[in-house]
């Protein structure tokens, strides 16, 4: 459930407009957007979900702070994922704003915004994770453009601490790779503010993981533990995410999901027992929100985007080995050496 503090529209101090625009049919609810006023107009930080619903909330909530969309000189999104940039396109049009974004998340949204026909890769990688026959076969079911999704690209990559200008102040762009390979925060660094997109949410876990199976070239979950140590040493004192509600001590809430992570570290590693396993079977053995097999297909993916990403790190870490040879691809456990 959203919570009621983040409902409306509303001026929350030090100078920053938030917009709830809401996403259909995802359990986020809605994208929080943050209006900052700038030397020629407003800054926007996120913009939402692409559908007229969204569009309406955020010209509505634009309107209760006393601009208009023609006001946007700029937008800079957090990443490439369409409840943050889906609305890119339509502002763009009305406004002639920049929409910047870090270049890393650029080629993730060139696929997004294609129109060509992924599913044959996308089932021929399910394969290589050992998914069943069902699971791989439902891919080819869907026949339709994918809902929220961005129109157009951005036109302005942003690099690690690049400074956006706004009004008697400025915002840094705070790199943080995790849970998109060009995820980045902004902080208003005069003001101790975070704008923390999905890199640290509230009260839910951000997901990570690559859609790149048996083993993904990226190590997420290394790179997400580390952008979130990183981001405790920052000097903030209010964290605004893309979601639901602020978060009290940035640090202790980094701190918290980094335990969470090496707990279901530990969890994964335990499972395999002597046993060697695919990357589906690996994932079906973890802990999720629901029983696997009441699990739906599209959330099985995303589970096993995750799986994949908490394998690869076992493996960086030592414990975890993938059987050469084998296909679909196995894995192993490396049995810790016992001390004399």
């Amino acid at each position: 459930m959203t919570s009621a503090t983040t409902t409306q529209a509303r001026d929350i101090g030090d100078g920053i407009h938030r917009i709830p625009v809401p996403v259909a049919d995802l359990p986020v609810g809605d994208t929080q957007v943050y209006a900052l006023e700038s030397p020629r107009g407003v800054i926007l930080v996120d913009v939402g979900w692409n559908d007229d619903n969204s569009w309406a909330a955020l010209q509505a909530g634009l309107a209760a702070a006393g601009l208009s969309v023609t006001d946007v000189e700029g937008v800079v999104v957090t990443h490439f994922h369409p409840d943050h940039v889906g609305l890119t396109g339509r502002i763009r049009e009305a406004s002639g704003c920049w929409v910047g974004m870090h270049e890393a998340d650029f080629g993730h949204l060139e696929v997004m915004v294609s129109d060509r026909d992924r599913r044959a890769e996308e089932a021929a990688l399910l394969r290589l994770a050992g998914a069943p026959d069902a699971e791989v076969d439902a891919v080819f079911a869907f026949d339709g453009t994918p809902p929220g999704r961005p129109e157009v690209l951005p036109d302005r990559k942003l690099t690690a601490d690049e400074i956006i200008p706004l009004a008697g102040r400025s915002l840094r762009t705070v790199f943080t790779p995790g849970h998109t390979a060009g995820h980045a925060c902004f902080l208003i660094e005069d003001h101790g503010v975070l704008f923390s997109g999905d890199h640290v949410l509230a009260t839910t876990t951000p997901h990570v993981g690559e859609f790149d199976f048996p083993l993904p070239k990226r190590d997420a979950l290394g790179e997400y533990l580390e952008s979130l140590r990183a981001v405790s040493g920052l000097p903030v004192r209010r964290t605004l995410p893309a979601h639901r509600q602020e978060i009290d001590d940035l640090g202790a809430r980094a701190a918290a999901l980094i335990a969470h992570h090496d707990r279901r570290l530990d969890d994964l590693y335990d499972s395999f027992g002597d046993e060697e396993l695919t990357m589906w079977e690996a994932t079906s053995r973890m802990t999720w929100y629901r029983p696997w097999d009441e699990t739906p297909t599209h959330g099985k993916r995303m589970a096993l985007s995750e799986g994949s990403a908490h394998v690869r790190q076992l493996i960086e870490r030592g414990r975890v080995r993938r059987i050469p040879g084998t296909e679909p691809a196995r894995f192993a456990r490396i049995e810790a050496e016992v001390g004399v």
